[in-house]
C-alpha cells in the first residue's frame, strides 16, 4: 500500500544585508528548513525589508538543526 512520499527537508542558512547599512552591522542569518534552497528565500522574504537582499549562504547537518530544535516552515534568526 503506497503512502504518501515525504519531502525531505534541509536546514538552509539564508543571509539578509539592508541596502545602506554600514559594514559593521553585517547581515542577519536566518536558519530555515525547506526542501530546497528557493522555498527557503522565499520563507524569509516576508520577514524582511523588500529592498533588503537575500542569498542562501549554506546549511546545517540534521544534528545541530536538532540540537537547535528548529521546526519545519519556522525561520529563526542564529
Amino acid at each position: 500500500m503506497p503512502g504518501r512520499l515525504r519531502r525531505r527537508h534541509t536546514t538552509f542558512l539564508v543571509s539578509v544585508t539592508v541596502q545602506g547599512s554600514s559594514p559593521a552591522s553585517g547581515a542577519t542569518v536566518y536558519a530555515v528548513m525547506k526542501p530546497s534552497a528557493a522555498e527557503a528565500l522565499e520563507a524569509v522574504r516576508p520577514l524582511v525589508d523588500p529592498s533588503a537582499t537575500v542569498a542562501v549562504v549554506g546549511s546545517l547537518s540534521t544534528r545541530i538543526a536538532k540540537a537547535l530544535k528548529l521546526k519545519r516552515d519556522e525561520p529563526r534568526v542564529v
